[in-house]
């Protein structure tokens, strides 16, 4: 691991410990073993920081997704569940992130707040990783063709796993998981029996 990923991994723990605006340079510095001008050195501010933290978890769900797919088309699983198979990766990693602090809610919403731009670009890949899982097992046979293209039932079944993400009160992992697996299971159902208007 190099040192910005280094750095990353033990400033995601500190602002998961204290959440974004209790946690300060130092306790950041400290925790991943430099001094507060070594670590000024690679990140300009906090929120500089915060948003690389937050980028790296994105990129880390979108491998998660995708290779919890290859592994469940690998063993054999139908369409359906490698695409939940995906989901459940994806979202998951950052649930469990989350799961462990006091401070997700903060977190989320500094999320929000603070890197719109990174989520939005990170949603827009998540939503072409999905619609190539989508279509690769359509391709092999293991999905139906349905009404709605690729990209389409893409975007459909993100915007529902958002939803389920985003449930109050918020959803346990495990509840989310079964939450998810069953949505996907009934989106894809509903989106191969009819045509969509």
């Amino acid at each position: 691991m190099d040192r910005r990923a280094r750095i990353l991994e033990a400033a995601t723990a500190v602002f998961g410990r204290y959440g974004f605006r209790q946690t300060s340079m130092e306790q950041l510095a400290e925790a991943a073993g430099l001094s507060r001008q070594g670590l000024y050195a690679h990140f300009a501010s906090k929120e500089e920081l915060f948003a690389s933290c937050v980028e790296a978890l994105h990129q880390r769900s979108l491998e998660a997704g995708a290779e919890a797919a290859r592994a469940a088309r690998a063993t054999g699983h139908d369409g359906v569940e490698v695409i939940a198979a995906h989901l459940d990766a994806h979202y998951g990693h950052m649930l469990e992130r989350l799961a462990g602090s006091a401070h997700g809610a903060e977190l989320l919403d500094e999320s929000h707040r603070q890197c719109g731009s990174i989520n939005a670009a990170f949603r827009e890949r998540l939503e072409k990783q999905l619609a190539g899982t989508i279509q690769t097992e359509r391709r092999a046979g293991r999905l139906p063709a349905g009404a709605a293209s690729a990209p389409e039932l893409a975007r459909l079944l993100l915007h529902a796993a958002r939803g389920v993400k985003s449930a109050v009160p918020a959803p346990s992992l495990e509840s989310f998981r079964r939450d998810l697996a069953r949505m996907v299971r009934l989106l894809i159902a509903g989106a191969s029996r009819t045509a969509v208007r």
